[in-house]
């Protein structure tokens, strides 16, 4: 087994808006960067990048401006390590990632953390029955192999990121059958809109592409079910009331579907900055818990280790990108590379809380709908790795657990290959309304080394001294 060995200045984990900016910036700053990612090629999610052969897909404004930015981080001398998983991360800093069966180990003086954000889920009934998958998955799909997830979709959750999966749909030429959406039409949005008249074109575009799907479009509702016996061949939907709770007499059933794509948004992915201790903090409108990092610096509580982007709070590309240009720019000035103190840097830190503002008001339309929780059936899947029902966990509670970990040892939830990741979250918002004590008081699934599944002889060669 080899051993790949990597010395640099500054590290940055994640090449989305926020990596990319961060690591060019840092570059350009004189420090050596090494920016890693697991995907095949820099972008992340947002400027994911389509195969040649999907034209339309690739053409897009996401995929270009992402070509774009890997090729400034590639011109100004990072060192780009795609398709490399990270699992593991130690003080001081050293990662170790593995790619296609070679262990690789980086030692930096400086560690940028710009790991983004994963799907935020909520279980319900059936929603572990083979056609069920997550929006962003559904949007993955397309934009990498051109596949549609099936024949008739419905996209369903909540969150402005279901208008561009659905947009993506539409640039392939896929319709949906129908889309469900938690959030009912405001005025805010217009409201919100004229303050930021620079976004309303993106906001156009994105109306513009869940139109072209020709969906019947059903909003302040939410999918309570999948229905299907060997795999999902309906659907049943309830609207909300005022008050989010669902109106459950006033279901109704959707025939004749085979596949739901559905999503609630994000959360932080604060593994790595969890397992380097560093301080991170509760917030449900920034996606849950985050790691706290000064707003225009990047620094966290941990010396040596930034922060940018998803992973200090929910708040889409335009934040990342300008979270990321300035901590990758301070933490260059911290190991005496360049200055920050300059009209360009000023002008970007108004642009960030500009952008941050959009942000917050944009969160305010798209509520978490907690309310799926009341009536969720005790037999519910929770935890998909160690098959623990929302029974088992109910049961917990009255046995004595309050807090995450404690239902972690009576359940075992969060403790299988995921490490939380997909059932972290509304484990613990179920705790939360079960024992009615705020999030911030039920925790969440500390993560544990290795941070992903790794064989066991590539972990033992990158471990070597």
């Amino acid at each position: 087994m080899t051993l790949e060995r990597i010395v640099c200045d500054i590290a940055v984990a994640g090449a989305g808006p926020a990596g990319m900016a961060a690591a060019e910036a840092a570059a350009r700053a004189g420090a050596r960067v090494v920016m890693v990612d697991l995907f095949a090629t820099p972008g992340g999610q947002y400027h994911m990048q389509p195969p040649q052969r999907l034209a339309a897909l690739r053409a897009s404004q996401q995929a270009k401006s992402g070509r774009e930015a890997a090729h400034r981080c590639e011109a100004a001398g990072v060192r780009i390590v795609t398709g490399a998983e990270i699992f593991w991360a130690e003080p001081g800093f050293r990662l170790l990632a593995h790619r296609q069966g070679q262990a690789i180990r980086i030692d930096s003086s400086i560690l940028i953390a710009a790991t983004g954000a994963s799907e935020r889920v909520l279980p319900f009934k059936g929603w572990t029955l083979p056609g069920v998958i997550s929006a962003g998955a559904a949007q993955r799909l397309v934009k990498t192999g051109g596949t549609a997830p099936g024949r008739r979709i419905v996209l369903a959750g909540s969150g402005p990121f279901l208008l561009a999966v659905a947009s993506t749909f539409a640039a392939a030429g896929i319709r949906l059958a129908a889309y469900v959406e938690a959030a009912k039409p405001r005025l805010d949005a217009a409201r919100l809109l004229a303050r930021h008249p620079d976004r309303a074109g993106e906001a156009l575009k994105l109306v513009t592409g869940l139109l072209r799907t020709k969906p019947r479009r059903l909003q302040g509702h939410i999918v309570i079910e999948a229905l299907g016996e060997d795999r999902l061949e309906a659907v049943r939907a309830a609207p909300l009331g005022p008050d989010g709770a669902v109106r459950v007499s006033n279901a109704f059933v959707i025939d004749g579907i085979d596949a739901l794509c559905v999503g609630f948004g994000f959360r932080p992915s604060v593994e790595i900055t969890s397992v380097l201790k560093a301080r991170h903090s509760y917030d449900e409108a920034l996606g849950g818990w985050l790691c706290d990092a000064n707003a225009t610096t990047g620094a966290t509580s941990v010396p040596g280790l930034y922060a940018a982007g998803e992973v200090t709070g929910l708040g889409g590309a335009v934040v990342a990108r300008l979270a990321g240009l300035l901590a990758g720019r301070h933490a260059a000035t911290a190991l005496g590379f360049g200055a920050v103190a300059d009209s360009g840097a000023r002008k970007s830190v108004r642009e960030l809380q500009k952008a941050r503002r959009f942000a917050a008001g944009l969160a305010a339309l798209f509520p978490f709908p907690t309310g799926l929780l009341d009536i969720v059936s005790s037999d519910t899947i929770a935890c998909r790795c160690e098959d623990v029902s929302v029974g088992d966990i109910q049961s917990a509670v009255e046995q004595g657990a309050r807090d995450f970990f404690s239902t972690k040892m009576w359940t075992r939830a969060g403790m299988g290959p995921c490490q939380g990741r997909v059932c972290g979250q509304p484990i613990a918002a179920l705790l939360s309304r079960t024992l009615k004590v705020p999030p911030s008081e039920i925790g969440f699934n500390s993560p544990h080394l290795p941070l992903r599944p790794v064989p066991l002889e590539i972990a033992a060669s990158a471990l070597e001294t």
